[in-house]
């Protein structure tokens, strides 16, 4: 099993590498942290909709549910659409 990819940086560099996906789904997923002990980074980190501390990580799968990309984790205050929108590189 290969592990998905990390750093695509263009929508050509995805096709090119998945040519077979016709298809793609993408998703967040949220994983709970212990509460940081900085008042910022508490404030950060903080998921409304789970009411504690996440990080959260966006998900590409195709339809054969292969995850083709996996990003790093990001702050859990930040909602997964915003998340895709401001992804520069996966």
């Amino acid at each position: 099993m290969a592990l998905p990819e990390r750093k695509l940086q263009s929508i050509e560099e995805f096709i090119t590498r998945w040519k077979s996906a016709k298809e793609v789904m993408i998703d967040g997923t949220e994983r709970p942290i212990q509460r940081p002990k900085d008042n910022q980074k508490q404030k950060n980190y903080y998921s409304g909709k789970k009411k504690c501390h996440t990080r959260k990580h966006l998900i590409m799968t195709d339809s054969d549910k292969r995850v083709l990309v996996l990003s790093k984790a990001r702050e859990g205050k930040v909602h997964g659409h915003s998340a895709v929108r401001r992804a520069k590189n996966w």
